[in-house]
This record gives structure tokens, C-alpha cells and sequence, in this order.
């Protein structure tokens, strides 16, 4: 995909012409909370605004993060011609219709997971940024953590020898509420919230899967609409087995998530958003100290930017991520049956 030259406004400094983009933030919600909070060098490319339905709470969002400029609707947000690109932050039920307003616009997408609900969903998101000719990238911002991308340098490096099997575990004490406790508007429940994080994870460090069993945990909370825990064992095309325990029912929360990739000749364990990795060769022991990009925010809005900027598809397209989501169906569809599920080459 081929983005439209985007419209930049030139700043001009002592040093040098600079060009930054104009983004708005759709939804003030927590996410957009913490995005905001988490930029740090990518700041200095961006004027940012925000948008919401109560103009009051977008302008309490632009005050405390030194925005630009806020929006009481997001049709004003897409009209402005200030506005380059959009970061869609609103409930997952309402992706689509976002995605849609905002490229009848011309403006380029950064979307938060899952990229929606359903494939048929996903499928015409994709649609919808190609036919505008505007660049999609789905917030994957978990890729883009450092010590997930020294891992990968580190698996393709040959140094673990073959990669045999890769774990991700996080148990969190989190009770939904609102949209993300209704099954229709959030699309299920814990595995598509936030599990969908470690399938993105997993898929990038060891390839896609080609089989999956999964199995629903007994639930740990009340009243709840749809799961609350799950496992998930795959295979890849290699070998390489997967295994995800991802649970918001537990009275007491884990570390941070962790990841363990183990080879035949090392094992890398490391928490997700903590500055380090540590490789295990068995007679010896390393540890790497990393950038702190935190929720790994910050790369992925430069890499956002670079994709707009140089006009070529960023790393996490909108595939990736409906790739991504199609996984996490497949695990609802084992965990119902409790039967294994193959996989194709494009699920």
C-alpha cells in the first residue's frame, strides 16, 4: 500500500526546517491516557490534539499533555485541516466506523488492537485504507518493546541454536467494565483485549502457527460476559511450540508479563516493558541492559510516522493485525470445542 502525500505544516527553527505531523487522538479513554503519557522523542515530530465526544475531557486531555488544540466531535477532528493522522483509540465495536470517517478524510490511521471484532470487519478496514490510498498501521505497541526486538535479533541471530519453545504468561487482577465486559461490542473477553498482545508477540518471534488447542479457564470473577482466563499451545511450520496463559482472575497481580524463548543451545527470559533481557547458555549467563521505551510506544509512533513520511507500508499493517485477530478467533473457536484447530497460510 502506497500512502497520499500527507500534508505537513513547516516549523521553522534556528537549526533547520523541521516537519511535523498533526495527530489527533480519537477517544479519551485510559489508553489514551497512557499513550500520551509514554511519548517522549517522537513528541518532538508531532503537534498533538484530541478529540472526544465531550469537548471538556478532550480539552483536559490537550491541557495535560501539551497538546494543540481539542475537539468536541470526531467529524470536527477529521475536517481540520491541521489534522494529518488519526490514532483511533474508541471501543472495538466502533474501529470500522472510525477508520471509515477518517479516510473519507485522507487521513492516515494508527488503530488500537484488536483491528476489529470479526475478519469480515477487519477485511473491510483494510478496504477502506486502501481504496483512500492512506496508510494503515495497527498500535501493536508490545512489538516495538526493546526487549522484544533484542529477542528477535538474538533468535535470528542463530544464537539460541533451533528455537524449541516459547512462553508468555501474565495473570492481572483486572475487572472490565463497561464496553469491555459486553461480548458484542469488545468482541469476547480477556483473549481479545489483551492476549492478543502475546499472539502479535509470539507470531513475530517465531512465525506464524500452523495448529492451536486452547482451553478456557473456570472463570474467576462473577457476572462477567464472556472469559476471563485462557491457555493456548500452538505449533509453527518449524516446530516451535507456543504456549500463552493469559488470566485477569487472580486475587494478587504477577510481575509483569514475562517471555521465555528457549533453543538448543540458550534460553532469553525477560518481563515485557522492563529495560533488560537475560540470555542463559548454561555455563554462562548474560545480561542486557536496554532502552527504556516502557510500553514501546514511542518506536512505534516513529515508526508510524517513518511509513507516512517515506510513503512505504509500516511493519505492523492492517494484514498483520487480522492476522493477529484471526488467531485469537481460532483460540475461541478450540476453546467452544475443545478440539485442535489447523491453520492455513492466511488463517
Amino acid at each position: 500500500m502506497i500512502a497520499k502525500t500527507p500534508r505537513y505544516r513547516i516549523i521553522l527553527s534556528s537549526a533547520e526546517t523541521q516537519l511535523k505531523l498533526g495527530l489527533c487522538v480519537l477517544g479519551c479513554g485510559s489508553f489514551a491516557h497512557s499513550f500520551s503519557e509514554s511519548l517522549s522523542t517522537s513528541r518532538d515530530e508531532m503537534d498533538l490534539y484530541f478529540a472526544s465526544r465531550d469537548l471538556s475531557r478532550s480539552a483536559a486531555y490537550s491541557e495535560e499533555f501539551g497538546g494543540v488544540g481539542a475537539f468536541g466531535s470526531y467529524e470536527d477532528a477529521v475536517a481540520d485541516p491541521r489534522i494529518d493522522a488519526v490514532y483511533i483509540c474508541t471501543p472495538h465495536d466502533l474501529h470500522l466506523e472510525h477508520a471509515r470517517l477518517a479516510a473519507a478524510a485522507n487521513k492516515h490511521i494508527l488503530l488500537e488492537k484488536p483491528i476489529a471484532r470479526t475478519i469480515e470487519e477487519a477485511g473491510q478496514l483494510i478496504s477502506v485504507a486502501n481504496e483512500a490510498g492512506v496508510t494503515l498501521m495497527v498500535a501493536e505497541n508490545c512489538r516495538f518493546l526493546s526487549a522484544v526486538q533484542e529477542a528477535k535479533r538474538i533468535i535470528d541471530s542463530g544464537a539460541l541454536g533451533k528455537v524449541r519453545l516459547i512462553q508468555l504468561h501474565e495473570e492481572f487482577p483486572f475487572k472490565p467494565n463497561s464496553w469491555r465486559n459486553d461480548k458484542s461490542r469488545n468482541g469476547g473477553g480477556t483473549f481479545i483485549d489483551g492476549g492478543i498482545h502475546k499472539v502479535s508477540v509470539l507470531s513475530y518471534l517465531a512465525g506464524r502457527p500452523t495448529q492451536l488447542y486452547a482451553s478456557q479457564v473456570p472463570p474467576g470473577q462473577p457476572g462477567l460476559d464472556a472469559e476471563d482466563g485462557i491457555v493456548v499451545t500452538t505449533r509453527s511450520q518449524s516446530g516451535v511450540v507456543g504456549i500463552i496463559n493469559h488470566t485477569w482472575s487472580i486475587g494478587q497481580a504477577s510481575e509483569r508479563p514475562t517471555v521465555s524463548v528457549s533453543g538448543t543451545l540458550g534460553r532469553i527470559n525477560f518481563e515485557m516493558g522492563r529495560p533488560w533481557l537475560k540470555i542463559d547458555y548454561g555455563h554462562s549467563q548474560e545480561v542486557r541492559h536496554l532502552d527504556d521505551h516502557m510500553r514501546g510506544i514511542d518506536p512505534m509512533m516513529s515508526e508510524f510516522m517513518r511509513s507516512i513520511r517515506e510513503k512505504t507500508e509500516p511493519t505492523m499493517t492492517g494484514e498483520e493485525g487480522r492476522l493477529d485477530l484471526a488467531m485469537v478467533l481460532k483460540a475461541y473457536e478450540s476453546a467452544k470445542t475443545g478440539l485442535p484447530v489447523l491453520l492455513g497460510s492466511d488463517f
